[in-house]
């Protein structure tokens, strides 16, 4: 386990900068409806993003991971956009 977080550190450090940033800029913004969209929006793309380019790059990427990350993310938005 700790092996395995070792060697994927730059992917999890970048993973939650892209989420901390997405929720400080929404919650920054939280007088603007339309930019809290568009942030959620732009972090939940980034999030798939991340996702699909961690598994290229390793080499294990497959259909069934790419629908994975798009089904979650999608999850994630209707959640978030249902909430504003």
């Amino acid at each position: 386990m700790i092996e395995a977080l070792s060697k994927h550190i730059f992917y999890y450090a970048t993973l939650v900068l892209i989420l901390v940033l997405g929720f400080l800029l929404a919650y920054v913004n939280s007088s603007n409806k339309e930019i809290q969209i568009l942030v959620v929006v732009f972090t939940t793309i980034s999030y798939v993003l991340w996702g699909i380019l961690h598994h290229l790059f390793n080499h294990d990427l497959n259909t069934k991971i790419v629908i994975e990350y798009i089904l979650i993310g999608s999850f994630g938005l209707a959640i978030i956009l249902f909430l504003l």
